[in-house]
């Protein structure tokens, strides 16, 4: 099983996503290894290392340069959660591909939006099933933000999750700690971010 996190934007929790997954599925049993390929950046590498540093236990994290090389290792795994690069078309084509589910990360604002639609239908036009992409609307301002948001994606005919990350201050602190975003001092904030990492769970089941 492949679930491949992709954005054409920096900075729109694709890799939050990621990294919370990883944790998730982990936790439940699942033999996963969460690949990035972004070898600019290398935010999923790092947080790993972060979260082995701080003693909360062994990320199986790896980076690759080539898509190709990461989705060997799916035949290791029960599952291969990769984290793609932003704002390179070709390579979530590439990802996408290889990918049982495609998970597209969004802020609320149309200039989080708009590119983040464009891209979905980019992977469409190339050939990737409608199907295997979902949405997932993170870093909201607000409620009616993120059900603003969401209602845009459907206009445009995509699935999108039924949980909107807020934007907090709490989970910026656990991704910088090494944690995943269920992983917070706060009851609140752990149980959305569960409650994303479960709709996870259903979709591939």
């Amino acid at each position: 099983m492949i679930i491949s996190c992709v954005g054409q934007k920096g900075g729109g929790s694709k890799s939050t996503h990621a990294r919370t997954l990883y944790v998730g599925f982990t936790d439940a049993g699942w033999k996963t290894h969460l690949a990035d390929i972004d070898e600019k950046q290398q935010t999923s590498l790092k947080w790993a290392q972060r979260r082995e540093q701080a003693n909360l236990g062994t990320v199986d994290c790896a980076l690759y340069r080539r898509v190709d090389t990461a989705v060997k290792m799916a035949d290791k795994f029960d599952l291969l959660i990769i984290d793609g690069r932003p704002a390179a078309e070709t390579t979530s084509l590439d990802v996408a591909e290889n990918s049982d589910l495609v998970i597209i990360s969004t802020g609320t604002s149309i200039d989080d939006l708009e590119p983040s639609l464009e891209l979905a239908r980019e992977l469409i036009k190339k050939g990737i099933s409608r199907e295997k992409i979902v949405f997932s609307v993170a870093k909201s301002p607000s409620d009616s933000e993120g059900r603003k948001a969401k209602a845009t994606i459907q206009e445009w005919n995509f699935a999108v999750l039924e949980t909107v990350i807020p934007f907090k201050s709490g989970y910026s602190s656990a991704l910088d700690s090494g944690r995943a975003l269920f992983e917070t001092p706060f009851k609140t904030l752990n149980e959305v971010a569960k409650k994303m990492v479960e709709e996870i769970h259903d979709i591939i089941n």
